[in-house]
């Protein structure tokens, strides 16, 4: 079963990090809840995911990050 990881991205720093590892049937649900409501809090799953989030910068400053999408990593 492939498996994929929710990617985002700071706007601040550049960096691209993942945040939740989930199935394709789950993370097709949680990739259209994010387009239209900007949030999973109608999607059962481990937890909520939105379309932006905080990050933390290896500089110690705080950026805002975008969701990107869901990266297949694994068959």
């Amino acid at each position: 079963m492939a498996e994929y990881k929710a990617i985002y991205k700071c706007c601040l720093c550049g960096e691209e990090f993942e945040d939740f590892t989930t199935r394709e049937e789950l993370a097709q649900a949680i990739n259209m809840a994010l387009a239209v409501c900007g949030n999973t809090n109608h999607v059962k799953c481990a937890r909520n995911l939105y379309k932006n989030t905080m990050h933390y910068c290896k500089d110690g400053s705080f950026g805002f990050a975008d969701f990107k999408g869901f990266k297949k990593v694994s068959e």
